[in-house]
């Protein structure tokens, strides 16, 4: 009986255990960042990373360190990551800005249609998650109106709810839409360039000709893979061959 009870003491505490230790290195992280030690504070950042890896604050600390370390490509990685949980963050978004006008090499995105750009910035506006919670409530609010409407016997309450769903109908599939948008699995994949700098080939080959050469902290897609060298895509429209340790997937 006391070892059942010693047992179950350790299923369920150890847990908080290892979230008390994890918050405890995340704020000794902070002190240590706020006292200037930055390459002490990323370290301490870094070993916490893998046990909890959806929050957008612990990548932006990183973020934060790496740019202080004057590592300007694992800085615009971090602050990617941060962004894909926190797509409206003013001080993540502002970071990013930093970065790309200190980078070498500025891009000119090729123009998009119209009605793909439009889809695409109003996405950015949430997270994947945020969308759920959204439809979430909005579902709640139609299921309220429509509940209303079959249970009340006051003619101008009926109608208000009739409004209330025509309006809110559109807006629930909206919603959803921008949800099962926001969960598609990328076709390509976003990564930046974390060494000082490559030469894009014309070929995933040593021997191929230097197409162009890009620098640390540039954006770019991966489009294709041949074992150790990777294709990739910039924004203007060009493309060439890198080799895949030289950049790091934003996921």
């Amino acid at each position: 009986m006391r070892k059942s009870l010693l047992i179950i003491f350790y299923i369920f505490l150890c847990p908080c255990f290892s979230f008390a230790d994890i918050d405890s290195i995340f704020y000794s992280s902070n002190n240590l960042y706020i006292s200037h030690h930055f390459d002490q504070a990323l370290e301490g950042y870094l070993s916490i990373v893998n046990e909890d890896e959806n929050n957008g604050v612990l990548y932006y600390n990183i973020g934060n360190c790496y740019y202080r370390l004057n590592q300007l490509g694992y800085a615009r990685l971090y602050y990617e990551k941060s962004k894909l949980y926190n797509p409206t963050d003013r001080d993540v978004l502002h970071n990013i800005e930093i970065i790309e006008s200190q980078l070498i090499d500025q891009i000119n995105q090729v123009p998009e249609f119209f009605l793909i750009r439009f889809v695409q910035n109003i996405n950015k506006q949430f997270s994947s998650s945020q969308w759920g919670y959204l439809l979430i409530f909005v579902l709640y609010f139609n299921l309220f109106l429509f509940l209303l409407f079959l249970f009340t016997n006051l003619v101008d309450t009926r109608l208000n709810c009739l409004r209330g769903l025509l309006f809110s109908v559109p807006v629930l599939l909206c919603v959803a839409f921008f949800l099962i948008y926001s969960n598609l699995p990328a076709k390509y994949n976003d990564a930046v360039l974390v060494a000082p700098n490559a030469y894009v080939k014309t070929a995933p080959s040593e021997s191929a000709d230097d197409y162009f050469i890009i620098h640390e902290g540039l954006k770019f897609q991966v489009i294709d893979q041949v074992s150790n060298w990777s294709r990739i895509s910039l924004l203007d429209g060009k493309d060439g061959w890198v080799k895949t340790v030289d950049f790091e997937v934003i996921k």
